[in-house]
């Protein structure tokens, strides 16, 4: 778990990305859903207000997490951890962070969806941006028997760092 706290904290200091100033944009050709939209948009604001409970919510009960350079997650309540200690390092650091995405590939079944893009993280201390990661994601969704659509798998990496001039 250490190691993971050090490397998504590595990450999200050390890269320079380019922001999205909305929390998700679709790129041409990408059509929008309702339900796997709203997935991303609360885990924007779980992101926003540091919310463990409302993320690990957004992944179904036998989920896959996969993370760089660590074992895969398997499971909601092994899920739950990971974020509760990126989200307690960042409230210790007094930060506040905000996460964007970006789609460019989407495909929707009745039951079943995957998205493909990239994601954004900032970081802010003291009202400045103290920090800014991005990453490439696959997730895959499912629509669960309750009708609610959760993420069954999620898999990110960092992307290449821009080449300095």
């Amino acid at each position: 778990m250490k190691k993971l706290i050090f490397l998504l904290i590595l990450f999200f200091v050390s890269l320079n990305a380019n922001a999205q100033n909305s929390e998700l944009n679709l790129e041409k050709g990408v059509s929008a859903h309702k339900e796997i939209d709203a997935i991303y948009k609360d885990f924007s604001q779980a992101y926003r207000t540091l919310d463990v409970e409302k993320v690990a919510n957004l992944y179904s009960e036998s989920a896959a997490y996969m993370v760089p350079n660590d074992d895969i997650l398997q499971g909601r309540e092994k899920i739950r951890p990971t974020f509760k200690s990126f989200f307690d390092y960042v409230k210790n650091e007094g930060r506040t962070m905000t996460i964007s995405f970006q789609i460019f590939q989407r495909k929707v079944d009745k039951s079943l969806a995957y998205d493909v893009g990239i994601y954004t993280i900032r970081q802010y201390k003291d009202g400045k941006e103290a920090g800014t990661g991005q990453g490439k994601f696959v997730t895959v969704a499912v629509r669960e028997k309750d009708g609610k659509w959760r993420f069954q798998v999620d898999g990110y990496s960092d992307l290449k760092p821009p080449e300095k001039k």
